[in-house]
């Protein structure tokens, strides 16, 4: 792909994931026509490329031609030296890699762990401190991964900015700390 984020050339394995019948139909085209969740991801990834001159583990999807969602993990590089400045990528499917971090024994454990509560702790107070815990998970993953550009961490999560700042108090995080009767 070209520096402006053109595909030069893709493989049989992104052809089928982005359910392309040929090159011919990749070639020339933008990448965020298929990579990247609501406009964002595309910019964060493109932005950590040129910063850093490669990106590791970046989690987003491709979308599909026929509309099919397919969970991935990128892995790019930029190749400055030669005639053609441009940047490489692998696009693999984050499903295998997920199975294999949290496997059966884990899900059991976590399982577990929480059944272990059931009757020393209300549902609704159970349920209450999971979802927050897990909302607040979100954000600080979303912020990382915009480099904690909160108005792309906000259309990330599908968030107004002003609702993404209400939670950053609630949470403590960033700079914004929680405001008296919160």
């Amino acid at each position: 792909m070209v520096l402006d984020g053109h595909i030069l050339t893709a493989n049989t394995a992104f052809l089928d994931v982005a359910q392309l019948s040929s090159q011919a139909q990749a070639r020339g085209q933008p990448l965020e026509n298929w990579l990247g969740r609501s406009g964002v991801d595309i910019g964060v990834l493109m932005a950590n490329l040129r910063e850093h001159r490669s990106v590791r583990n970046f989690s987003t999807v491709v979308r599909g031609a026929y509309g099919s969602l397919e969970e991935v993990e990128v892995a790019a590089v930029a190749v400055l030296g030669g005639k053609l400045p441009c940047l490489g990528f692998i696009i693999r499917s984050s499903a295998l890699r997920g199975a294999a971090k949290l496997g059966p024994a884990s899900l059991v454990r976590s399982v577990e762990q929480l059944t272990e509560l059931v009757g020393r702790v209300s549902l609704k107070d159970l349920v209450r401190e999971s979802s927050d815990l897990i909302e607040k998970l979100c954000i600080e993953a979303a912020l990382k991964l915009t480099g904690d550009n909160r108005a792309s961490a906000a259309e990330m999560l599908g968030l107004s900015r002003q609702s993404l700042y209400v939670k950053l108090r609630r949470y403590g995080l960033g700079d914004l700390a929680p405001e008296h009767g919160e």
